[in-house]
């Protein structure tokens, strides 16, 4: 059943679900292959976020109790960002000498399944705003630090799992 209020937020609902599943079809194609990993770049993305991330803190400052909220995004960020790299397979290319990595459907199904609890949240959300008195301000800034946490961790593994492998390799 539609609300009156918004007539087209079924629509919408349906035209988002069809755009997850086409990106995630195409990002399923592409895993078949290795994509080479550049160790030296894997802090650009973190450093970059985590500006954007302490510059949006820094201009809604948030509450003691949303500060709080958003140290355990971070952490659950991390813990999953974690969790994400060790499901994507690291080798060294026997051609090229070049680290490529490859990444692992479960690790796709880790973040369908982070967009669908965003999704549930959001839902769910809306429904006890009122009774939260948590505003959309707040709830921007606990997923940043979510994505922020996931975004580091996730490239500090790769980076050290890849140092590692690296060296490895070299040695023996």
């Amino acid at each position: 059943m539609t609300d009156p209020a918004h007539p087209n937020s079924f629509v919408g609902t349906i035209f988002l679900i069809g755009f997850i599943a086409f990106v995630l079809a195409m990002r399923f194609r592409r895993m078949r292959r290795g994509r080479r990993l550049r160790l030296e770049w894997l802090w650009v993305v973190p450093a970059i976020y985590g500006a954007l991330a302490a510059w949006l803190l820094s201009i809604s400052s948030p509450s003691p109790r949303i500060q709080v909220a958003c140290a355990v995004a971070a952490v659950l960020g991390g813990l999953i960002g974690w969790q994400r790299a060790r499901l994507v397979a690291l080798s060294i290319d026997p051609d090229s000498h070049r680290l490529t990595q490859r990444e692992s459907p479960w690790a796709m199904l880790l973040i369908v399944m982070v967009i669908a609890l965003r999704l549930a949240a959001r839902t769910f959300g809306d429904a006890q705003s009122g009774t939260w008195h948590v505003g959309v301000v707040a709830m921007t800034d606990i997923l940043v630090a979510f994505a922020f946490g996931l975004l580091a961790i996730q490239r500090l593994v790769l980076w050290r799992r890849g140092t590692a492998l690296l060296a490895a390799g070299r040695s023996g």
